[in-house]
């Protein structure tokens, strides 16, 4: 989300703003409502992720919120019609799905869904050790960290400052828990 934010936000547009949030989060959205759904099922963390993630309804969950087609479809006709927030919303969610698609492995979308199931196996996962995680990881939070730089240059507000040292702070954190946990097993 903060990379297409770093590309697509303005400080004097809170709606254009908010429109890129929502389109950076809509790709991940689908995961999001699949883990409360996984928790109010009392699934341990074995049987969300290497079970029910493959199963329906969230693979097709997954497809419909990483379609490169159907953001692309969205975008279209929001620059045809100049529906300016439509066009941000659906420029951030391809932004998302952009950045993701060379960093998914074992766990690729199907990124062209519903003209294709096919999916991009990626030798480089932003998470999975066994696909050059750390390299991945590494990738995802240089990157993130240089889009909170461009977000603390651009807005002067110590709110908005404040926010973004905190995603910083958040990004490093992670990725130095992502360090731990693939040494450690």
């Amino acid at each position: 989300m903060v990379i297409a934010s770093a590309a697509l936000s303005r400080p004097a547009s809170p709606k254009r703003n908010w429109a890129v949030v929502l389109g950076a989060f809509a790709p991940d959205a689908s995961m999001f409502v699949f883990f409360a759904w996984s928790r109010l099922q009392g699934w341990s963390g074995d049987e969300t992720w290497n079970v029910q993630y493959w199963n329906e309804p969230w693979q097709s969950f997954g497809a419909v919120s990483n379609s490169f087609i159907l953001f692309g479809l969205l975008l279209a006709p929001a620059l045809w019609r100049k529906w300016g927030l439509v066009a941000v919303l659906s420029a951030a969610a391809l932004t998302h799905i952009a950045l993701d698609f060379p960093l998914h492995a074992d766990d690729a979308h199907r990124h062209f869904w519903p003209i294709s199931d096919w999916r991009f196996f990626s030798p480089v996962s932003y998470w999975d050790p066994t696909y050059n995680g750390l390299v991945g990881g590494a990738i995802e939070s240089v990157c993130a960290l240089i889009a909170t730089g461009v977000l603390w240059f651009r807005f002067k507000s110590w709110r908005w400052r404040a926010l973004f040292a905190m995603l910083a702070l958040l990004q490093v954190l992670a990725f130095g828990a992502q360090i731990v946990w693939v040494t450690s097993t």
